[in-house]
């Protein structure tokens, strides 16, 4: 309940950047999102709009996020209770549960809350296994129900899987495993694994976003393959594996504290409590390991698997943050700071700092009187306090800025036209409003990095946006812009390009005639120069007298990127000269 009223105090209100939108918008129209199209998560998410449905829509699928993390904390706490009891149950979940990331992915819509809740109970499943006083039917009982969450780890997310050596560890006692039970094991993991069967069904009903168009043997797997995607694998690593590994400490470093200094780069006193918490977590792993060494030994998987493992899995190149003077200019990172992929691993180094803030309480307890020996149980609202202030996505302009900027994009496309967007962001905000929200069903989003998949070309053939002999073969990325281009000029719908997309990509539409800015698009323009730029003072002054001045006010402390790149955008309606800065660094003008 504790942390039921911090994230439901902070939980976004409406649209949020990158997946959420999308994921919103499977939830409602019962769509697939991008690989692996996560079809569990989808239907439950569409239970949530229905049991939600007092709320506003895009509110209604947050809460799911928002119950799922309060119920990951009392499942936890319904286990600690029995290893160091209730009170210190309760501030150890509250602590884990307030971790920067953690608490991010709990207040926003997204695939990560209820699949660490899924996790956690697999590892109550494996603890229930364990323990010295269960029967061997229960261990039986215990050890099937993971080997079944385990094959919903593919419906649900992945991400699940990262809890399954801690699980076996938790259940490992007892007889040995014998044939029957491996087979057993087996037919329930498939049984999880059955509910991929959603995707075909799904993508049957032809939804507007239909992610992979799943009807087929080839493409199913392909989806859940995620074959749209150059997945990396082990080796060669995309980044040096010490580089790979820092960067999950400085995320760490984020976790505790990120309110005392709002910024990627360390400082001396974020750090200084990041080390402490660090010193509680190895006080309260050697707490449970006197419980009980399987316990002890079950965290300190779950810890490395959810962090070191998940870095050696992922081979991700360096964070966006991370490796700057280290690595050589011009070297790849990641488009934005993945920190949400380690949140298990840092839940778990929460519940441990708060199992060893209460070893140290109890210490105290033999010493002191009782009132003074539990003083140091106020330590754990140390992150409540400090996080909150980031954590926080109700402020504004945070809070509706995703929106806002949708909807100006939109409405800067005349009646019929087509929109050339340039990624998540200038996407699948617009795709909620459209499908969601009937808002502008008369234009036509061409997002220039989904170009390469056969299902979304399928899809713009069946908009009248690209010529259907063009959906088969994949003619390239210039060749299937300058299709587009064409295709609109034949049929006469106006084309707008948003300003996030590269001027090069930009340029390739249409080789033989210049770009007008209007504010938030570019306008193909006749009388300018082959790739010339030139601005339209009178779109650009309507431009800028829609913009709400409220939603240029100033962000947040270490606020997420996407919501600066947005108020840039935003900004582009005021640029007065060819030679502004705003137009060559943050409008695509170059």
């Amino acid at each position: 309940m504790v942390l039921l009223g911090i994230y439901l105090s902070t939980a976004a209100p409406d649209l949020t950047f990158w997946d959420a939108s999308e994921f919103m918008t499977a939830a409602h129209t019962l769509g697939i999102p991008h690989p692996p199209g996560t079809p569990l998560w989808v239907l439950l998410a569409n239970v949530a709009t229905k049991l939600f449905g007092s709320v506003a829509p895009p509110r209604s699928v947050t809460l799911l996020s928002v119950w799922a993390s309060a119920l990951t904390g009392g499942a936890a706490a319904f286990a600690l209770a029995r290893w160091i009891g209730a009170r210190g149950a309760v501030v150890a979940t509250v602590m884990a549960g307030v971790m920067y990331s953690v608490w991010n992915n709990a207040t926003e819509t997204e695939v990560y809350a209820v699949a660490m809740l899924v996790g956690v109970a697999m590892l109550l499943a494996g603890e229930y296994a364990g323990r010295v006083d269960a029967t061997p039917d229960q261990r039986r009982r215990g050890r099937a129900l993971i080997a079944f969450v385990a094959g919903l780890a593919v419906p649900l997310h992945l991400s699940v899987l990262v809890a399954v050596p801690a699980a076996i560890v938790f259940a490992w006692r007892g007889e040995r495993p014998g044939a029957r039970d491996v087979v057993i094991w087996a037919a329930l993991f498939a049984l999880g694994l059955s509910a991929v069967a959603i995707l075909p069904l799904l993508s049957a009903r032809n939804p507007v976003l239909d992610s992979g168009n799943p009807e087929t043997v080839a493409s199913l797997v392909s989806l859940l393959r995620r074959e749209q995607y150059a997945v990396a694998g082990l080796w060669p690593r995309r980044a040096p594996l010490w580089l790979q590994l820092g960067n999950v400490f400085e995320w760490a470093d984020w976790q505790v504290a990120i309110g005392v200094h709002p910024h990627p780069e360390p400082a001396a006193a974020r750090t200084l409590l990041s080390l402490s918490w660090a010193w509680l977590g190895i006080l309260g792993l050697r707490r449970l390991w006197r419980y009980d060494a399987r316990v002890g030994r079950g965290m300190a998987v779950l810890l490395a698997s959810a962090t070191v493992g998940v870095a050696l899995w992922l081979n991700l190149q360096a964070g966006p943050s991370f490796g700057v003077g280290v690595l050589p200019e011009g070297a790849p990172h990641e488009a934005r700071e993945r920190d949400y992929f380690f949140a298990l691993g840092f839940w778990a180094w929460g519940l441990l700092a708060g199992v060893g803030l209460t070893a140290v309480a109890t210490a105290l307890a033999r010493r002191l009187p009782a009132p003074l020996a539990l003083l140091p149980f106020g330590i754990a609202l140390l992150p409540v306090l400090a996080n909150r202030p980031v954590a926080d996505r109700t402020a504004e302009p945070v809070a509706t800025l995703p929106r806002t900027y949708a909807r100006l994009l939109l409405d800067a496309v005349p009646d019929g036209g087509i929109l050339i967007a340039a990624g998540d962001n200038d996407t699948f905000p617009l795709w909620y409003l459209q499908q969601v929200e009937d808002v502008r069903l008369d234009v036509t989003v061409v997002t220039v990095p989904l170009l390469g998949a056969e299902w979304y070309r399928a899809g713009l053939a069946r908009a009248g946006a690209l010529p259907r002999d063009l959906v088969a073969p994949w003619a390239g990325p210039e060749a299937t812009l300058a299709a587009v281009m064409r295709s609109a000029v034949e049929k006469r719908r106006a084309v707008r390009v948003s300003t996030l997309l590269d001027a090069g990509d930009r340029r390739r539409l249409d080789v033989r005639r210049g770009w007008a800015l209007h504010g938030l698009v570019y306008a193909p323009d006749s009388a300018a120069g082959p790739g010339a730029t030139v601005l339209n003072t009178r779109a650009m002054r309507s431009s800028r007298d829609q913009v709400p001045p409220d939603a240029l006010a100033g962000l947040p402390p270490f606020a997420d990127p996407a919501a600066r790149t947005a108020q840039e955008l935003l900004r582009c309606a005021t640029v007065q000269r060819l030679t502004d800065t705003l137009l060559v660094s943050g409008c695509s003008g170059i």
